[in-house]
Parts: C-alpha cells; structure tokens; sequence
C-alpha cells in the first residue's frame, strides 16, 4: 500500500470513528460529557475540542501550502488561538463542524499524489516554534493524532458505561480475493 493510499485510508477511518462517537453521543445529554474526569483535556467535551481546535490549526498551516486550496473553507470556522481553546459546547453545534472538517480531509488527500507527500511543508507551532517537514509525516501525525485522542475519549465513555463498539481500523481494510491473486 503506498503511503497515499494508507492516508485515505486513515482520513475514512476518521471520518468513520467521528461518526460513530457522534452518534453515541447524540443519545445523551450533553451535560453527562462536560464533567470532569481529570483527563489531559477535564473531560469528553474537552478532548472534542482539542480534536476541533488541533484540525483547524493544521487545517490553517496547510492552506498556505501549495497543496492547501481544497482546506480553504475551514477558513471560515472559528480560527482557535491555542490548543485547549473550547469552541463548542453542545453536540448541536459541535456536530456539523466535525463533520465539515473530517469531509474536507477526506477530500484533501483524494487530491494529493505521491510526490506531493515529499514537499516540505513549513509551519510554526501555537508556541511560535518554526518547523519544516514532509507533507505526508505531518499528515500521518494529524490521523494518528485523532486515533490517540478518540482511544482516550473510548475510554472515557466506557468509564461512563457507553459502548462505542468496534473501533479498529481493520474494519475498513478491504478483504482480499485470494482467487485473483
């Protein structure tokens, strides 16, 4: 599988994952996800937002890019100033935005080729540091990023006695027609 490929792969697994903790969620109220639990982030709600706030802050890095032009309506969402910023606080608002932002992934690595994930790309972080980096690492990041905050909110919702279900990836990885071979 070539690195673009898994990309895709990763940016439907997010979308998928999303989806699934949105509709989980969407059976609560809201409230029952702001408490705290003394995760990194207080609580579910918390670490949602710090999965909003984390998107648009790359999402804003890559439009800069010569490959960012299919991120740019993420320029008209709320633009975060620091990573534990709270830009929503109830699922209503909260869900078409991730919704937006895991479509505009989705479409952001359909348009990509292989040899765009070898341009460097140069960003500073919310610290001001300055960084120059593959394209394609820095996005495998972002995905892994997701991946290990949505384990922490799984865990979370466990905790509170919710089942999300299957959240492996494997899911998603077709199987193979060992015929055609």
């Amino acid at each position: 599988m070539s690195h673009l490929a898994h990309l895709g792969l990763m940016a439907r697994y997010n979308q998928w994952m999303n989806a699934k903790l949105l509709e989980l969620m969407a059976a609560h109220p809201d409230a029952d996800f702001h408490a705290d639990t003394r995760a990194f982030f207080g609580s579910v709600w918390g670490t949602l937002n710090h999965l909003i706030v984390a998107d648009l802050l790359w999402m804003g890095r890559l439009r800069g890019h010569a490959t960012g032009v299919a991120l740019s309506a993420a320029k008209a969402l709320p633009q975060p100033t620091g990573l534990n910023d709270t830009l929503y606080s109830e699922l209503s608002a909260f869900a078409p935005v991730r919704r937006e932002l895991d479509d505009l992934w989705l479409s952001y690595i359909e348009g990509l080729s292989e040899a765009d994930l070898d341009m460097p790309l140069t960003y500073r972080r919310v610290n001001g540091d300055a960084h120059t980096k593959p394209l394609g690492l820095v996005l495998s990041h972002v995905f892994n990023h997701q991946t290990h905050h949505r384990g922490q909110i799984t865990t979370l919702l466990s905790q509170m006695g919710l089942d999300i279900g299957v959240t492996d990836v494997l899911v998603l990885v077709p199987e193979l027609d060992l015929d055609h071979l």
